[in-house]
């Protein structure tokens, strides 16, 4: 085979897997919010030493679901039940996290496990709202 032949074949390779891992990535992210529920930027860390991890927060009827912004899962990596979920106090982050302009950081914790949270304001008051909001008839005791 001719030199250019070769370099034709190896560029358009290289060209099929960006493209085929950028269409990637697009259907995870319209499969992880294909049924309608909120989908938001949201990083975290599990140690205050750790750092930031991209990832998109969905919030569910049920459950906080957070997934990694680029991998090939489409289970969450944390899944807490909305009536477990504690929410500490919003402050603003120093550190520069890619994807979130002026994020701020807030503490939460679920079933015996507790990470740190950034979002952007507009998305931690989202949050906020649906924690302490409940659907109709969720969790409702009548005699």
């Amino acid at each position: 085979m001719d030199a250019l032949v070769v370099s034709e074949l190896v560029v358009a390779l290289v060209v099929l897997l960006v493209v085929g891992a950028l269409t990637f990535v697009w259907a995870r992210r319209r499969f992880i919010s294909g049924d309608g529920r909120p989908v938001m930027l949201c990083a975290r860390r599990d140690d205050p030493a750790a750092r930031w991890r991209l990832g998109l927060a969905r919030l569910g009827a049920e459950r906080f679901e957070w997934f990694s912004i680029v991998g090939p899962s489409l289970r969450p990596e944390v899944s807490w039940l909305r009536g477990e979920v504690q929410l500490g106090s919003p402050h603003p982050t120093s550190d520069v996290i890619p994807g979130l302009a002026e994020p701020i950081s807030v503490s939460g914790s679920a079933a015996g496990r507790t990470c740190e949270f950034a979002f952007v304001p507009a998305a931690y008051t989202a949050v906020r709202a649906w924690l302490e909001s409940s659907p109709p008839g969720y969790n409702v005791n009548v005699a």
